[in-house]
């Protein structure tokens, strides 16, 4: 809920690029004035070997620098060939240009391809023969809407694919689409497709640098707006996690399986190092040891916490 967009204009020799990410800054997505687009996807552990003479940089770092330097896929290829990406253990990136190459990076692996049409989730192609394999509910609902229908290239019939591929747990925040050859970016909330924002990047590159919550971009009276009042209550740090839960009885297995660990962490995290609150982080790595009594790295989240709070001793205790 607390994504956000920020625009950065190109100095001499690079390009202006929008990023999106959490309050923390760090791209999970970006566009760039040359059609140039990538996206993240968390995925299972795949050992990375290919190590040996390369480059030892930062992903962020790295992304950052194609993203203000690069235009094509080829060119990012050709640069992260160089690159050491056993960063990229647990997910990989996917870049496009406009002429409509894709580009898979996985920690061994470059993979180009042209398919005028393509799907990408949380899995690696390296590790399938057929995406039939593939076991995951929102990528097989949208691949069986694709299949069922016929494609248009317009930015409506895309939205109508995201909404097949989003999340019926209401873990789909935004959902982004581009047209790289016009730069148009449109936004959908919280998987409400009945209404977007579309805006021309080329508008926004002539603002400064700024940045835009992407919640504050839609009317108040929203879900996706209410979802993130939840999401940022004071009072009740857990609201947004005790509303995801329900009343349905999930087992820890079941939750560790959905990654809701994950989803913990990064909710405290965002309380404990960017809102600075380490007493709403507590409240919320407290509330995920009881769901999750056996996940040591929720109980190394709430010793941080309680720690920078100054609370020695039952910081030792959930280290413990």
């Amino acid at each position: 809920p607390n994504s956000q967009f920020w625009f950065e204009k190109g100095k001499k020799g690079t390009y202006n690029v929008m990023y999106m990410g959490l309050l923390n800054n760090f791209a999970q997505g970006a566009i760039n004035s040359q059609g140039l687009v990538f996206d993240g996807f968390a995925n299972d552990y795949l050992e990375v070997k290919n190590t040996k003479g390369k480059i030892s940089v930062p992903i962020g770092e790295a992304v950052r620098n194609i993203m203000q330097t690069k235009s094509n896929v080829a060119e990012v290829k050709a640069y992260l060939e160089t690159i050491d990406l056993r960063s990229l253990s647990e997910g990989q990136l996917v870049f496009v240009d406009k002429s409509g190459e894709y580009l898979i990076v996985e920690g061994d692996e470059l993979i180009i391809g042209s398919a005028p049409e393509q799907c990408f989730s949380n899995f690696y192609y390296s590790q399938i023969e057929s995406t039939d394999e593939v076991d995951l509910s929102t990528f097989k609902g949208g691949m069986k809407f694709l299949e069922e229908s016929s494609s248009e290239s317009t930015l409506d019939f895309a939205g109508e694919v995201m909404q097949s591929m989003s999340s019926p747990e209401g873990f789909t925040q935004y959902s982004t689409i581009y047209d790289l050859e016009k730069l148009t970016v449109r936004i959908y909330l919280y998987s409400d497709y009945s209404r977007y924002v579309e805006f021309s990047l080329l508008e926004k590159f002539k603002e400064e640098n700024h940045s835009v919550m992407i919640v504050d971009l839609f009317p108040k009276e929203t879900e996706g707006y209410q979802n993130y009042l939840a999401y940022n209550d004071a009072e009740k740090p857990t609201r947004f996690l005790e509303e995801m839960m329900g009343d349905e009885i999930v087992t820890e297995e079941e939750l560790e399986q959905m990654g809701f660990d994950n989803i913990i962490n990064t909710v405290g995290y965002e309380w404990l190092m960017d809102k600075e609150n380490p007493e709403g982080a507590i409240e919320i790595f407290a509330y995920g040891t009881t769901l999750l009594p056996h996940n040591a790295n929720l109980f190394d989240s709430l010793g941080e916490a309680y720690f920078k709070n100054e609370e020695y001793g039952k910081s030792e205790k959930a280290y413990k």
